[in-house]
């Protein structure tokens, strides 16, 4: 948002879900854009808003989590409508365009979609790196050896699955001295019994498991993610936030890739950082990253390297070229607007 040309763009906010005027919401939005409202959580209040506004191109940040929003772009309120960042198109047929890549759909995505695939030349989204702080946690709180080879998982326990879970097992059981730190919202006591359990079936020493107390800030967290040597992602429902952070952290990360939205996010951000290295196309392929980077330093320290460079020249970590972008792909969508609606 704070790269937009003031000069050619006037953009608006739009709050429907939380009322609470957070840091993140303060930082990232109201203050960069040039106009916010807050939603009452009534329909017509908020379409009134955004017809009296004369909204062009209305973007869709949520995609199908949230009933208002879905309830909004179904009424269509701005002649164009865009979904975007949301965790895929949600197929409401007021929807005109979905923004991808040419990474995080395949080649033959349109053909499952309603919507107009407008894929952008790069990552489909971008960030300007993130916020450090100080670590909370070391191994030795933890009670973990140095030199231990130590392998880390965070996400919500609705993105896990019990396959994931036995292939990331059969990589820890495989790895010598390694260890696997979990953490993630959810319930807890449930989620340790779903590890312990597979653990258990694969013959990993339940010891081996280290489940991680929420952090005070996201900044810790990031710090936190130093103590890690691995990444492992999940699948089908990959990591998107969580993935440009331990790429921002320079840590090596194994994915598997699908065939949907949700399973490729890791694969763009990959691509896009310029790395090949953990990319799996199945849960074998996934098992022999993980145990590669595992058991070869040389390896982990390669991948590292090439993350730190990628700062310097990935489309990943260039927020303003990104906009850019952004940008034409919304003046298309207005020429286009414009030449199917002359008089």
């Amino acid at each position: 948002m704070r790269h937009h040309d003031k000069e050619k763009f006037t953009t608006y906010a739009y709050f429907v879900c939380n009322q609470v005027e957070d840091e993140i919401t303060k930082k990232f939005f109201r203050e960069v854009v040039d106009y916010a409202h807050n939603s009452t959580n009534v329909l017509n209040d908020l379409i009134t808003q955004i017809e009296k506004d004369e909204i062009n191109i209305l973007v869709d940040l949520d995609s199908f989590t949230h009933n208002m929003t879905s309830m909004v772009m179904a009424l269509k309120p701005a002649p164009i409508q865009v979904s975007w960042l949301g965790m895929d198109a949600n197929g409401i047929p007021a929807i005109d365009y979905f923004i991808a890549d040419s990474y995080v759909l395949p080649d033959n995505a349109q053909e499952y979609y309603q919507e107009k695939i407008l894929r952008l030349p790069h990552s489909y989204v971008s960030v300007d790196g993130f916020e450090v702080a100080t670590p909370s946690i070391s191994r030795d709180d933890l009670g973990i050896p140095q030199g231990a080879i130590v392998y880390f998982n965070t996400q919500n326990a609705l993105k896990r699955h019990p396959d994931i879970i036995h292939a990331q097992m059969k990589i820890i059981k495989a790895v010598e001295n390694s260890y696997f730190l979990i953490k993630g919202n959810g319930d807890q006591e449930i989620l340790k019994e779903l590890f312990i359990t597979i653990a258990q079936a694969e013959g990993v020493d339940i010891n081996r498991l280290k489940f991680l107390d929420r952090t005070p800030t996201e900044a810790v967290y990031r710090a936190n993610l130093a103590i890690a040597d691995i990444v492992l992602d999940t699948y089908p429902y990959n990591g998107a936030t969580t993935t440009l952070e331990t790429l921002w952290m320079e840590i090596p990360l194994v994915t598997r890739v699908g065939e949907q939205f949700a399973a490729r996010n890791s694969y763009t951000f990959m691509m896009n950082a310029g790395i090949t290295e953990g990319i799996a196309r199945s849960d074998e392929e996934y098992i022999e990253w993980g145990i590669k980077l595992g058991t070869d330093e040389n390896l982990r320290q390669e991948v590292s390297w090439k993350l730190r460079q990628s700062k310097k020249t990935s489309p990943l970590w260039d927020a303003k070229q990104f906009t850019r972008e952004m940008e034409k792909a919304y003046q298309q969508m207005w020429e286009i607007y414009l030449r199917e609606n002359a008089s």
